[in-house]
């Protein structure tokens, strides 16, 4: 198994067995903050990439790439209408190979039935109005789709969590979208679906995270995490070890640079729902929170137990959920946002 990992500075490709040397370093995407992987196809991958300087990310003309081949060599596949926007979320059904549905910096969705070859525009989320910036700021900021997920056993229930918008269900494969309750904070970051049971959703925002039992129709906050901005989440059903895990920081990504701890990040995981939580030890047995953030967990297809993550700080982590340990296998690499697994 290799890993193929999404970062600021293109596609990194790495064997976790052997993480402190990369087997490929890919400059085309110059840059990636989202991947996606297709259902029946684990080599054929797709790539979104944003303009944001502050989490060290310059895209290049290319928006979004397309890879046959694991990660090895790219096309670029951006939609004609989305030329000019960046894609912060990418998101594939798991019984349809071929489909793909991608969010915009325009709180726009696009779909494609045919691999990336050609797209057309779901419905409007809202007609949200460009959020103005602070009178020091140029210019009006649009609103991301920061996260999609296909709902498991139903996936022509979409969920989209918009960043200064709150989160939208599809009921319809993405013909139509409705609001979901406001309780939510706005800064939507990450959103899941429990894999044992569609009606929970788990939403991570900058103001913590939140757990609906319906749905979206309400939502509660969840206590105990110890950290504020949440911003990965992952809900593995039994089959896959059961649980939900967090990944949160202390302080938004503007005050990582000025604060010694950095990210001052932690990794959490709940066995019962986010009613509690606990965050993961070294293998010293000592919680030492992280400069970096993982940017989004993925479980090893090949051990559930074992969860990986891309940091922001550049370093590749392995969550082993049996000792409730975790560690860094391999560093020095850009900020890393993004990875999938391949056979």
């Amino acid at each position: 198994m290799r890993l193929c990992i999404g970062t600021s500075k293109g596609i990194v490709i790495v064997d976790p067995d052997r993480a402190a040397r990369p087997l490929m370093v890919l400059a085309d995407p110059a840059s990636v903050w989202c991947l996606a992987q297709d259902s029946r196809d684990p080599h054929l991958l797709y790539a979104g990439a944003i303009q944001n300087l502050q989490a060290g990310s310059a895209r290049g003309r290319s928006a979004l790439a397309r890879s046959h081949d694991g990660g090895r060599t790219w096309t670029d596949i951006t939609p004609g209408a989305a030329r000019d926007e960046d894609v912060w979320s990418l998101a594939v059904p798991p019984d349809r190979p071929g489909e793909l549905i991608i969010g915009t910096n325009r709180a726009r969705l696009l779909r494609s039935l045919n691999g990336g070859q050609s797209f057309r525009e779901c419905a409007v989320l809202r007609k949200l109005p460009d959020r103005e910036r602070k009178p020091s700021a140029p210019g009006p900021r649009p609103a991301p789709v920061r996260a999609l997920s296909y709902a498991p056993g139903d996936s022509s229930v979409i969920y989209a969590g918009v960043e200064d918008g709150g989160v939208f269900r599809s009921p319809d494969g993405g013909a139509s979208f409705v609001p979901l309750d406001h309780a939510v904070h706005t800064g939507i970051h990450d959103l899941a679906v429990d894999p044992d049971e569609p009606k929970r959703l788990y939403v991570a925002t900058a103001r913590g995270a939140y757990r609906s039992e319906d749905r979206g129709a309400s939502w509660s906050y969840l206590k105990g995490l110890g950290r504020n901005y949440a911003v990965a989440i992952l809900a593995s059903g039994k089959a896959r070890g059961g649980g939900v895990m967090i990944a949160a920081a202390g302080a938004p990504p503007a005050l990582w640079p000025m604060s010694l701890p950095g990210a001052d990040a932690m990794v959490f995981q709940s066995l019962d729902h986010g009613a509690s939580f606990a965050p993961f030890a070294a293998p010293d047995g000592v919680v030492h929170p992280a400069r970096g953030l993982a940017m989004r967990l993925l479980v090893n297809p090949l051990d559930p137990a074992v969860i990986f993550g891309a940091v922001s700080d550049g370093s590749l982590i392995r969550v082993d959920r049996r000792t409730a340990t975790i560690r860094t296998i391999a560093a020095n690499l850009p900020p890393a946002y993004d990875l999938a697994a391949i056979p």
